[in-house]
């Protein structure tokens, strides 16, 4: 595979390297042991492009989160409590902490609109 990045543009060689972002779930990517990601929270900042209160979660295109080696991307989180998602609304910039769940799935413990 490294061959094969050498022949390609930076850009895509790049993204080779990064995770796949597609119709991934938010839980599926771990950028730190289960045991470290359990015990503690992660801070990150972006911007809310729905709210789905139905299902209890929120689509956000966030900035990198470096304490898990995520690039910036949109992803869909649920959200612990439902409640939070009264508080933001499409369009509006967002600090939330995620912590991960014991099934391993990302969850936003806390969302609030950035100031």
């Amino acid at each position: 595979m490294i061959g094969a990045l050498t022949s390609m543009s930076p850009a895509i060689a790049a993204s080779a390297s990064m995770p796949v972002m597609g119709a991934m779930h938010a839980g599926s990517m771990s950028g730190t042991t289960g045991t470290a990601a359990a015990a503690h929270g992660f801070m990150a900042h972006g911007v809310v492009n729905s709210v789905d209160v139905a299902a209890g979660s929120v689509n956000i295109t966030h900035h990198a989160i470096k304490a898990l080696g995520w690039p910036g991307m949109t992803m869909s989180f649920p959200v612990r409590d439902r409640k939070d998602l009264a508080s933001v609304k499409a369009g509006e910039k967002v600090d939330f902490d995620l912590a991960r769940s014991p099934s391993g799935q990302y969850v936003i413990t806390r969302l609030r609109s950035a100031r």
